[in-house]
């Protein structure tokens, strides 16, 4: 699930799910999570999920919800708090009949930024 997900999303962090854990509600209470890899097993909303060394697990996690991890799994996340001023350039079309015009706009979101 290689990509940007929202938020700083790039890059995505490796953390293992034992810091995952003792930070669930306070380090990483806005981060989301993308893929868990290796280890045994963790418990996410009351259902125990099994993981593998080799495979990974990609669904969207919220480490509040995380319940237990056994085996060291790694989860790959991002901040997404979006205290971190992202800026880039958004494109909308109007098309009339054969003419089609292109307007781009500057985007600020977050940081205090005027779209924020």
């Amino acid at each position: 699930m290689a990509g940007n997900y929202g938020g700083s999303s790039i890059p995505t962090t490796p953390i293992t799910g034992a810091a995952l854990l003792t930070g669930k509600n306070t380090t990483y209470k806005n981060y989301m999570c993308t893929t868990a890899v290796g280890g045994d097993s963790f418990v996410y909303k009351g259902v125990s999920i099994t993981t593998s060394s080799d495979v990974p697990i990609e669904m969207v996690i919220s480490p509040p919800l995380l319940g237990s991890q056994t085996g060291g799994v790694v989860f790959l996340c991002y901040d997404c708090s979006c205290d971190t001023v992202m800026t880039g350039i958004t494109t909308s079309s109007i098309n009339s009949g054969t003419v089609s015009r292109q307007f781009q706009h500057p985007t600020i979101i977050g940081g205090g930024g005027l779209n924020s």
